[in-house]
């Protein structure tokens, strides 16, 4: 079965959607199935990545040309020259190609969340990635979710059936020396730490929940992320940031981050909106502590042994990173029950399957999506 990736950036992946992918497309040649990812050229230039064919394409430079063009014009291209059995689409904010897609092809549709509720956008943007919603959810062939919650939301509004399969995470041991080199340029030490990791920053990551926390405390801050996304977002932190927090560009290696996660005091994780977090689902495999806001997408993934502040609520995450210092022995045994946790239920090796399943029914004329 040939199968095409349109929606994300690019791989080799850095976060996000584009990890999700590149854990699924990896671990399909042995199932049957052969996979084309269409990519952003300036992200992924010469980059290799085995078993998948990689379709990198010039793209119009800008915060919203850059997507829209790149969507586009794979878009086009798997219509004109495409030889595919099945499109995955992803994001709900690509729903706008579904009538493109669906003049040659059956198609797959994931959501990651609802975009539209990050603030990074304009208020323009946001309208058009929500119209973008009813033909992800009246055109898809079938369509899924990695959040449980998400799901429902969109089954109640459209009346479309929703597959929840979540992302996953696998096992991965810290290599190098590239997190004690991060460490050592902040004047960290190992266990002495809080760490914050975001693909992006934005005010929807709670960053800004985190600093007015940590400024209370005795205890350090790694900011980890890319923070040219909001710039006056950016700005913000760095005039409230105490002198205890410290600010590291986006890491993309995964073994550092993991290095960074196994040695924090805890990880944070002040999220007021997420699809489902990869950091999360990675941070818990590490078997670092975690303590993140309670919204429902984040107790999906650590279930009872989270460790969880009242969402939005700064005062509340003081008092639960102090209570984690207090406890440090409490909360590393609650930390091994939520790396067990993931580990079971989220394991890439169950869940790629699951995809696979739902591209053969589909492509048989299986028609999983009821909202048309």
């Amino acid at each position: 079965m040939q199968v095409a990736y349109i929606g994300i950036k690019g791989l080799p992946s850095r976060a996000g959607a584009d990890r999700v992918v590149e854990a699924i497309v990896t671990r399909l040649a042995p199932l049957g199935v052969q996979a084309t990812v269409y990519c952003d050229r300036a992200r992924s230039v010469n980059d290799a990545v085995p078993g998948v064919r990689l379709l990198r394409l010039r793209v119009l430079p800008g915060k919203h040309l850059r997507p829209l063009s790149l969507n586009l014009l794979a878009g086009l291209h798997a219509l004109v020259f495409g030889r595919y059995d099945l499109i995955h689409l992803h994001h709900l904010e690509a729903g706008f190609l579904l009538p493109i897609l669906r003049l040659r092809y059956r198609v797959v549709s994931t959501s990651h969340g609802f975009a539209y509720r990050r603030a990074k956008w304009s208020a323009g943007a946001r309208f058009l990635m929500r119209l973008s919603n009813v033909p992800f959810t009246r055109l898809s062939t079938a369509i899924t979710s990695v959040s449980a919650q998400h799901a429902r939301e969109l089954q109640e509004q459209y009346g479309c059936q929703v597959l929840h399969i979540p992302n996953g995470t696998a096992p991965l041991r810290p290599a190098g020396d590239g997190g004690e080199v991060i460490r050592a340029r902040h004047g960290l030490s190992p266990g002495r730490y809080f760490l914050l990791v975001a693909g992006r920053i934005d005010p929807t990551k709670g960053v800004h929940l985190a600093l007015a926390a940590v400024n209370r405390l005795n205890m350090p801050l790694l900011v980890v992320g890319d923070d040219g996304q909001v710039p006056a977002y950016t700005q913000q932190l760095r005039e409230m940031a105490g002198a205890n927090v410290r600010f590291q560009s986006f890491v993309d290696e995964p073994a550092v981050l993991t290095d960074l996660m196994s040695h924090s005091t805890c990880l944070i994780h002040p999220s007021l909106f997420e699809g489902m977090s990869m950091v999360l689902l990675e941070a818990a495999t590490a078997g670092a502590p975690i303590v993140c806001s309670d919204i429902q997408e984040n107790r999906e993934v650590l279930g009872n042994d989270g460790m969880y502040f009242r969402s939005g609520d700064a005062e509340a995450l003081a008092g639960q990173l102090e209570w984690v210092l207090d406890h440090e022995e409490i909360a590393v045994r609650r930390a091994r029950s939520c790396s067990l946790r993931v580990q079971q239920l989220y394991s890439w090796d169950a869940i790629v399957p699951r995809y696979v399943e739902v591209y053969r029914r589909a492509s048989k004329g299986g028609v999983l999506a009821t909202g048309r």
